[in-house]
């Protein structure tokens, strides 16, 4: 027992001093100690305090390997302290730890032995910027504004970067010395996109500290095409349009992290300077505009650089009409009024007589009145040369053109022919063709253009008198009519202004002879044709009349030899049989006023019925097709030596031939 008090003493006085001297946490870290630039004065202790809250931690040092008693840097809620020059020894080691407080109960850190003045630890480089050329990716960044004038130019930069591509998370490391904070990396693919990561360490100190690492970067890829653009406009025919800009989205690999658009216009043309809007994310634009031409420009970029420019010109609204000529003793424009502070006068000489040219003479009023302005305006014109002009002003915040005109100084002739003058001559007529005279050649507005022509002989003398006509000025063609064949014509055409006929151009022509009419020609082969056609039809009809129209069967009437004596030349008998009626011969003979029979016999061997019934000279009227319709009739007692006989009756009504037979063993007393 004694023994055990013994040593319980002891163990109880070192127990009591590690609770006086605060427990030894694992979750507060030791802390570090350095400075933010070479040159700087003060120093940053910071440490990590894991899942302590509402704590308060004190800094304390002593030196390295000595007895001396530790000395507070400083207390502070939260996980850092900034400790001046004066209170540490910046060339000797010292131990430094902290202590966290909660209440009743402490924890201490592990001590950690260093000397201060060889840490440094740069901040994490600031508003970093990028630049990428093929496979070069350019990074420059700015430090923070309080220690960039105190730290060297030339410092360690680290790289990690990783393809969007790859999604396994490899990250690829580069080190390299920079000065000038930028940084160019000739590692990287042009068609692949990036994420990075930065920081830096100084190289001066023995001991240097990387700084944190900026935020994760997405690198797209640059930019290699202009920005397309197209505009609409929308004419509220008052004096104001609205201008609508739009343009494509550009491939994903171009927009990873933002695609913003600069855009500049020249919109209000009483000032010469443009209007610039930047940092635009959509792809479309609005804006009213005068009836003057808009110019500018935009381009797209992103975070490693920018498209090319691509100029955008909406010309001035296009006009044909009103024209007018400025005379010595009128004074225009009408509604010019350049008293109004957002007004001004906009006039310009059409370069090739349509075109706006790049810098245009904008008139207001400094001194003087609104006559002695126009007058200034008028003298610095130049005859037979084509101006335009616009007033504009500004009505409820929106540009307007209050009066637009194209005019001339001084009109005057045509000072060239239209060109390309073409003829196509036909027999009694000839179309003429031309292009118009270009707008600077006509030193004045063009009214019509005329055309004469004449009719000579060989050698060049008048057959006719000239003959003139006008033409629209907006026509280019013409045909001229009742031209005499076979005959020399001279052609003439120019243009015609206010000031009068400009130069001509003259064409030569023959017309072309008069055709012989070959209208009797047609009617006579039409005539040949039918008449071919009518033959054909005609032998067509000869060759096939047996099926065409079957002929009619007639019937065989037997005749008397006195009968036959008497009418030797009559071979066709006409009658027109209504009845016929068949007798037996054995009982009575038949009578000849009511009908007529006709016997046709047979006897055994099949005499034809042609050769035994048909008199001498007569032929048999009886076809083949009517004796097949014969039918024989016997006697009703065979035994008697009768013959057989065939009994045939025909009857005629109306053109049609009908035949029937009897028995002779029937009555044939019956009529038919």
């Amino acid at each position: 027992m004694e023994a055990k008090e013994h040593w319980s003493l002891p163990r109880f006085l070192v127990l009591a001093m590690v609770i006086a001297q605060g427990t030894t946490c694992k979750c507060l870290s030791s802390p570090q100690c350095y400075k933010k630039t070479e040159k700087a004065t003060t120093y940053t202790c910071e440490w990590t305090s894991g899942s302590m809250q509402n704590a308060t931690y004190e800094l304390f040092y002593k030196r390295s390997n000595s007895t001396e008693n530790k000395k507070s840097l400083g207390k502070n809620q939260q996980s850092y302290i900034f400790v001046n020059d004066d209170k540490v020894l910046e060339k000797v080691p010292v131990d430094l730890w902290v202590v966290a407080y909660m209440g009743n109960w402490s924890c201490q850190s592990l001590s950690t032995s260093v000397r201060l003045n060889e840490s440094v630890k740069y901040e994490a480089p600031q508003n970093m910027s990028m630049s990428r050329s093929s496979s070069n990716l350019t990074l420059s960044w700015v430090n923070k504004e309080e220690v960039k004038n105190h730290m060297p130019e030339d410092v360690v930069l680290e790289v990690k970067f990783s393809t969007l591509e790859k999604t396994s998370g490899v990250w690829n490391t580069t080190e390299t010395e920079v000065k000038q904070a930028m940084v160019t990396l000739e590692i990287l693919q042009n068609q692949h996109m990036y994420q990075l990561q930065v920081r830096q360490k100084s190289k001066h100190v023995k001991r240097p500290l990387w700084s944190d690492w900026t935020p994760i970067l997405d690198v797209p890829t640059e930019i290699q095409n202009a920005t397309e653009v197209k505009w609409t406009v929308e004419d509220f025919n008052n004096g104001t349009r609205l201008l609508n800009l739009t343009w494509g989205t550009p491939p994903y690999p171009v927009s990873v992290g933002q695609v913003n658009y600069n855009l500049s216009l020249h919109i209000w043309p009483c000032q010469l300077k443009r209007k610039n809007h930047t940092n635009i994310t959509t792809t479309e634009f609005s804006v009213y505009v005068t009836y003057s031409a808009v110019s500018g420009y935009i381009f797209a970029f992103n975070k490693v650089g920018k498209s090319s420019q691509t100029h955008i010109l909406v010309p001035a609204k296009h006009l044909t009409y009103p024209r007018k000529s400025w005379p010595d003793d009128k004074l225009i424009p009408r509604n010019y009024n350049p008293r109004l502070k957002n007004s001004c006068l906009e006039w310009y000489k059409l370069t090739d007589g349509e075109t706006q040219p790049a810098k245009v003479n904008i008139s207001k009023m400094i001194n003087g009145t609104v006559e002695e302005t126009l007058k200034s305006v008028r003298q610095k014109m130049d005859d037979y040369v084509r101006y335009f002009y616009l007033v504009h002003k500004q009505t409820d915040g929106k540009p307007q053109t209050t009066e637009m005109r194209l005019m001339y100084k001084k009109e005057g002739a045509a000072s060239k022919a239209p060109e390309d003058f073409t003829v196509k001559v036909v027999t009694n007529s000839a179309v003429l063709h031309w292009k118009p005279i270009p707008v600077q050649d006509q030193q004045g507005f063009l009214t019509h253009y005329e055309v004469c022509y004449t009719r000579s002989q060989n050698n060049g003398a008048h057959i006719e008198i000239k003959k003139c006509h006008n033409i629209s000025a907006s026509k280019t063609e013409y045909l001229i009519q009742n031209l005499t064949p076979e005959s020399d014509y001279n052609i003439y055409l120019a243009g015609a202004t206010a000031a009068g006929s400009g130069r001509n151009i003259s064409i030569h022509i023959l017309t072309k002879p008069q055709h012989r009419s070959i209208t009797g020609w047609m009617i006579a082969g039409r005539i040949v044709l039918i008449a071919i056609l009518i033959t054909i039809c005609l032998f067509i009809i000869k060759r096939h009349k047996s099926k065409i129209f079957p002929p009619i069967p007639r019937p065989m009437v037997a005749e008397s030899k006195n009968y036959r004596a008497s009418t030797q030349d009559m071979y066709e008998i006409k009658e027109e049989v209504h009845e016929l009626q068949l007798h037996d011969k054995s009982s009575q003979d038949p009578n000849p006023e009511e009908a007529t029979l006709l016997e046709v016999c047979e006897d055994e061997n099949e005499k034809s019925l042609g050769d035994s019934s048909t008199p001498d000279g007569v032929s048999d009227p009886l076809t083949s097709d009517f004796k097949g319709q014969v039918l024989s009739l016997e006697t009703a007692d065979p035994s008697q030596g009768e013959i057989d006989c065939e009994v045939t009756m025909l009857m005629y009504r109306n053109g049609l031939v009908f035949d029937m037979k009897a028995d002779s063993t029937e009555d044939v007393g019956t009529p038919l």
